[in-house]
């Protein structure tokens, strides 16, 4: 039986630097939802560094989070 893969909801998470705070780094994140699946990692990419521009802080890490469906067909 094979397994279909029905990708249902995609996430752009920015990881942004907080600081050190008792020499560990502390990371600040902020969550932008309802990003189309079908979106390619290089327009999230840029889409993620334009927004990090718009924050006080430095930007540390772009990640794409899905949610995908698995089903028999």
């Amino acid at each position: 039986m094979a397994i279909q893969e029905i990708k249902e909801n995609t996430t752009l998470k920015i990881e942004l630097d907080g600081g050190t705070v008792d020499g560990k780094q502390k990371i600040k994140s902020k969550t932008f939802n309802k990003v189309k699946v079908t979106a390619e990692n290089q327009e999230l990419f840029k889409t993620a560094t334009a927004l990090a521009n718009l924050q006080s802080k430095d930007l540390l890490k772009v990640k794409r989070i899905e949610e995908v469906v698995l089903k028999e067909e």
